[in-house]
């Protein structure tokens, strides 16, 4: 019964679920909803990852890909006026094998004055 609800309203929540079968019992009187409708919102989620209802009913929900621009790697178009920075991160030192001390430069395109 579970699987036939969560087909029919595609797979709502359990309290929603819990509501629908309490409904479908108190209001319609139909007495197959009786016992999901009196069973706890977290016991409908085992009922949902036990064997037979995976059996009866497997919902699988592909990833959604989304392009996210995190930086934009080009050099800047100072046209020969200061204040266009590039910002590098510059690796000073190994220990044990291990990358540790990293430097972080700023410099001006145009005048190539540099802070660290």
């Amino acid at each position: 019964m579970l699987a036939e609800m969560d087909e029919c309203y595609d797979t709502p929540s359990g309290a929603v679920v819990k509501n629908l079968c309490e409904r479908a019992y108190s209001i319609f009187n139909e007495v197959q909803y009786k016992n999901i409708g009196h069973i706890s919102v977290s016991h409908l989620y085992h009922l949902r990852g036990s064997t037979g209802y995976q059996n009866q009913r497997r919902y699988f929900e592909k990833t959604k890909s989304k392009k996210v621009a995190i930086s934009d790697r080009r050099k800047p178009i100072s046209a020969g006026k200061p204040d266009y920075i590039r910002v590098d991160m510059v690796h000073s030192d190994d220990q044990d094998g291990r990358k540790w001390v990293y430097c972080i430069n700023a410099v001006d395109e145009v005048t190539q004055y540099q802070i660290s």
